[in-house]
């Protein structure tokens, strides 16, 4: 009964969120604060990944491989990637799939902005979904890698104390089993 009562009394309430919102009409809510939808500073600096030439679809030939290799996969991670691995308080996430995580650096010109150029050969399109896989963890969003990084070596850090205390206890148990025989 009491239930019920709370129900209609906040039924017949004004919704603190106007119709005028997202929900309702598909637009993205106008709130003060960065324009950016993840992530912070500026959506295609010079430099970021993704947005290179050799990095709009999977290389081809050699001299692709080699310039796509030193200059996508091997490149020292920027400032904006590694702090968005690390994370900080107040971060903000999207609808990214199955992680929540957007992309920091998305715009035109990024490889996979609108639609995505397909490669020619046949190979290439039967091993598209690797490359694909291989180019977010390593090149275009390497930041969700170092952020999978983290939670490796943190799950690590965390266990190792548990596991220590275990390789104790299986000893004690072995000096108290040679100490007091049954």
């Amino acid at each position: 009964m009491a239930m019920r009562r709370t129900a209609t009394r906040f039924a017949l309430r004004r919704s603190p969120v106007e119709l005028g919102n997202a929900i309702f009409t598909g637009t993205a809510q106008r709130s003060i604060g960065p324009k950016q939808a993840f992530g912070y500073g500026e959506v295609a600096p010079p430099g970021a990944p993704g947005f290179e030439k050799f990095q709009m679809k999977p290389p081809e030939t050699v001299a692709d491989t080699v310039k796509y290799i030193s200059q996508g996969m091997l490149k020292l991670p920027l400032k904006k990637e590694i702090i968005e691995a690390i994370g900080y308080p107040g971060q903000k996430h999207s609808a990214g799939g199955i992680t929540t995580v957007g992309r920091i650096f998305y715009g035109p010109g990024r490889y996979d902005y609108g639609r995505p150029v397909m490669p020619q050969g046949w190979i290439a399109n039967w091993f598209y979904g690797f490359w694909e896989f291989g180019h977010l963890m390593f090149v275009a969003d390497r930041w969700i890698f170092f952020r999978q990084l983290r939670h490796l070596f943190a799950t690590a850090f965390c266990f190792f104390p548990m596991w220590l205390q275990m390789q104790w206890n299986v000893k004690q148990w072995d000096d108290f089993k040679k100490s007091h025989v049954q």
